[in-house]
């Protein structure tokens, strides 16, 4: 037998070996392992694929699925909270000046008839035409910090929802108007992020004239 062939003999020799060492080993260390990092063998997994063990339960403060968002917290954002149709639907967010909500949002706390909905348009727009019962808070106007110090001094609850609204679309006013609210201490602003023409389209309830 030639050098050669002795060298390439000897290797493959070395190599079969260190694999039935590593194999043993792998074996001997998975035996004495805890349940927690034991591997599985073939065989002990169920028809989905995935082991048998049952899942550790969540630790304190979390939940099984992703909220969103939003905006917000690294959470995405929000993530709005499910609606069903209460007012504590809707947690206080002390972290942030508003959260956005949708239509059927806004619909659902308009009927629990206790939540203040603030208009943010200019008042010439608002007596023609605004949400049944919303207040105007102009924040273009040069009253609308006198309006936000009064809403304050009413004493309302500062966790419950307050619901803002505008024009919807590219309009700003009522994000504009939850920061005011926000820095004398209401944390629980909801912005209707559609507004006013999304609540016409819906042929929900709708006033003409001053404030009532």
């Amino acid at each position: 037998m030639s050098p050669g062939m002795q060298r390439r003999r000897s290797f493959w020799v070395e190599a079969a070996i260190l694999v039935v060492v590593s194999i043993v080993l792998a074996a001997l260390s998975n035996a004495v392992a805890g349940p927690e990092r034991k591997l599985h063998w073939i065989g002990s997994y169920d028809e989905a694929g995935t082991p048998r063990a049952v899942s550790p339960t969540p630790s304190a403060g979390t939940t099984g699925t992703t909220a969103g968002t939003a905006s917000g917290t690294g959470a995405p954002t929000p993530a709005l909270p499910p609606a069903s149709g209460t007012e504590t639907s809707f947690p206080p967010h002390p972290d942030k000046a508003w959260v956005e909500i949708s239509g059927d949002d806004a619909q659902r706390l308009f009927q629990q008839k206790s939540v203040p909905f603030l208009d943010a348009r200019r008042s010439n727009v608002y007596r023609q035409g605004h949400i049944a019962g919303a207040r105007p808070f102009s924040v273009w106007e040069a009253d609308v910090d006198d309006k936000v110090k009064g809403f304050f001094a009413e004493g309302r609850d500062q966790a419950a929802p307050v619901v803002v609204y505008c024009s919807g679309g590219d309009c700003e006013d009522s994000h504009n108007l939850s920061e005011k609210l926000y820095k004398v201490g209401f944390d629980n602003v909801l912005v209707y992020k559609d507004g006013f023409p999304d609540w016409e389209k819906r042929n929900l309830p709708i006033t003409k004239g001053a404030e009532p």
